[in-house]
């Protein structure tokens, strides 16, 4: 007889060998030992049995060896020797430990399966839940109003349609019944690709109140071919610190912004706009160069009119990104700002709040960001909207929200 190399064929030695060897040993003797040996090959004249136990192998020969050896020759004949010999290269843990490492694997893969299902199911029923967007409320107060002024701010629709036409979303700001509406950028992904749907927006939006619009980074880097910050606005038009032109980026050709203005919205580049509601003014500033490096390079002496004059009326500044309130700390941005940009961190997790931004990577707020929500700017309240966009899958506990403002006198 050959040696059988391969151990599949000697399953049923083991099994009957181990059967006899359980009757000959006391209870505590089999269950130490039962797991360590196994007949690794079975010649003519020779039986080998591997040992795999963590113990002594001497130990192992002298409280076994005597059993297993009755044992093998019952089943394969007396006529063979019998060699206890240690397995190599082979685990030498104990078999109790060999369950427990199991164990610990099955639940180890059990849980990563729930979570992946988990995190699935999530993803998958955020993005359901995104279809539709939320309506979120805020309140403020002025003395500079004597009754309810309502403002809502979209912001970064990036050409999301909610029904044909934006209809639905239309629907619902007109059945809000806002004073005045303001869009806070992004609402395209493409100027030139998007314009039929800016234009039917804006028509949408001026027929329901006064409107106005802020150009976010998709619809500057559309239009303009250069960077919004210091160096590249020096450089396009000839300037330096002696020379600067605030008015240069009004003068630059921009079909956009006609396109937006015959359909009745209002684009605001540095500039303000003054409007009545009711009895009172509002003056709307929206921020065109909201880079820190050219914000007061470009826009100074035009927010510092917006700022200092008719300070009775209630001021509304509104820019795209948060930067330049988080950069500076002037005295006074206006009486309420709005900006978006953030799109809410993406994810929001629960007690550790927003999950990520470009700028201001993994958890923002943590760093000072102002990323989702309310917050206080030179003691007014900024509004950062999470925007309507809702094509983003990883878009989790964030639904796309309507943002609307309501400022009282108290």
């Amino acid at each position: 007889m050959e040696t059988i190399k391969n151990l599949d064929k000697t399953e049923n030695y083991q099994e009957r060998v181990k059967e006899i060897f359980k009757t000959l040993t006391a209870e505590d003797i089999y269950n130490m030992w039962a797991d360590t040996f196994e007949i690794e090959t079975v010649s003519e004249k020779q039986v080998v049995v591997a040992y795999h136990g963590i113990e002594d192998i001497k130990r192992f020969k002298k409280e076994c060896k005597e059993s297993l050896i009755f044992s093998i020759c019952s089943v394969l004949g007396a006529e063979k020797r019998i060699k206890i010999t240690k397995m190599k290269n082979r685990s030498t843990l104990s078999p109790k430990t060999k369950k427990n490492i199991k164990a610990v694997k099955f639940f180890t893969v059990g849980m990563i399966f729930v979570c992946i299902a988990t995190a699935v199911i999530v993803v998958l029923c955020s993005y359901i839940g995104n279809r539709n967007f939320r309506e979120t409320f805020y309140s403020a107060s002025s003395i500079k109003v004597d009754s309810r002024v309502r403002v809502i701010q979209l912001s970064d629709l990036h050409s999301t349609s909610y029904g044909k036409n934006n209809e639905k979303l239309l629907e619902r700001v007109k059945a809000l019944e806002p004073d005045i509406i303001i869009c806070t950028g992004d609402m395209v992904n493409s100027v030139k690709e998007d314009i039929n749907f800016a234009e039917n927006l804006a028509g949408g939006l001026a027929r329901i109140a006064p409107s106005y619009y802020v150009y976010g980074n998709n619809e500057a880097e559309s239009i303009y071919d250069f960077a919004l910050n210091e160096k590249e606005l020096d450089k396009k038009f000839g300037f330096n610190k002696d020379n600067r032109d605030e008015t240069a980026l009004l003068n630059v050709e921009d079909a956009f912004e006609e396109k937006l203005e015959n359909a009745g919205i209002k684009v605001l580049k540095n500039e303000k706009d003054t409007i009545k509601v009711k009895t009172m003014n509002i003056d709307v500033y929206g921020v065109l160069t909201s880079n820190p490096s050219a914000f007061w390079s470009y826009s100074e002496k035009a927010f510092a009119d917006y700022i200092n004059v008719n300070t009775g009326n209630l001021k509304i500044t509104a820019v795209h990104e948060p930067f330049i309130f988080e950069e500076f700390t002037p005295e006074y941005w206006g009486d309420l700002l709005l900006c978006g940009h953030t799109h809410g961190g993406v994810m929001r997790v629960p007690v550790l709040g927003p999950l990520y931004t470009h700028e201001g990577g993994i958890f923002p707020e943590r760093n000072g960001d102002f990323v989702y929500g309310r917050y206080d700017a030179a003691g007014k309240p900024l509004i950062v909207s999470s925007g309507l966009e809702n094509s983003n899958i990883f878009r989790v506990n964030n639904q796309p929200e309507l943002v609307v403002i309501d400022v009282n006198k108290f």
